[in-house]
């Protein structure tokens, strides 16, 4: 259950994101201020979506929910309870979705400043950071999805899926993987959320209007560079 709501919430961030960029740019061709408005709403909405789906993620790994194909391989039950949290970014399906809450999180400040002096590039940052956000939440989604379940055959062969495979049942390891003993030292904890930080920090600053009032650089050279930083 809690996987299938942590999926959920991840879909619909996605689709704030989708949203909120096509209404962003689509605000400024038709000149409509309101679908700036809702654009900018869905777009501040993607960080609560994403926060609760990282949350699910984290209860399920303090819980020992090894029908979890992410828990079980990165968790176990022997491990203290820092280390169960901090195994959000031990695994690659994990670090993007931590990857994109740090993403979603910077937008989102950024986009809560005041931006009177500078309306007229808020279509394009918004625009900007949700296709940048959209990337890696598809990602997710489709590619690295962390809620997807074990299942294994009557042969004994194991599957991930997140819906229930013919002629498969659900598989329920007794204990998990446990976290790569490379990854227990507190510098190697610490070290994910310090790598990941800067590069949406940087993002978040050249959002905003300059304290002069003058536009900040154009939107797609500084969100290229976090881009690419990124990936």
């Amino acid at each position: 259950m809690i996987a299938n709501v942590g999926f959920l919430l991840l879909l619909l961030a996605l689709a704030c994101a989708a949203y909120a960029s096509a209404m962003a740019l689509l605000s400024v061709w038709r000149q409509q201020p309101a679908w700036l408005a809702s654009a900018h709403r869905a777009a501040v909405l993607t960080w609560p979506l994403v926060s609760l789906a990282c949350l699910a993620l984290i209860v399920l790994l303090v819980t020992d929910h090894f029908e979890i194909a992410y828990v079980a391989s990165v968790s176990g039950r022997s491990m203290p309870l820092y280390l169960k949290i901090t195994a959000l970014w031990a695994g690659q399906s994990g670090s993007l979705l931590f990857w994109a809450w740090l993403m979603a999180t910077f937008s989102g400040a950024a986009l809560l400043r005041n931006w009177d002096r500078d309306r007229a590039l808020l279509p394009y940052v918004i625009a900007v950071m949700m296709v940048t956000l959209g990337f890696f939440l598809g990602l997710v989604v489709s590619y690295e999805n962390p809620f997807v379940r074990l299942w294994q055959g009557l042969s004994g062969e194991s599957v991930t899926a997140m819906i229930q495979p013919a002629a498969m049942l659900a598989f329920v390891p007794p204990d998990g993987q446990g976290l790569n003993p490379l990854l227990r030292h507190p510098g190697m904890v610490l070290h994910p959320p310090m790598l990941y930080a800067p590069s949406p920090w940087r993002r978040w600053r050249r959002a905003g209007p300059t304290t002069s009032g003058s536009a900040s650089p154009a939107a797609g050279r500084w969100s290229g560079g976090c881009f690419c930083h990124s990936a």
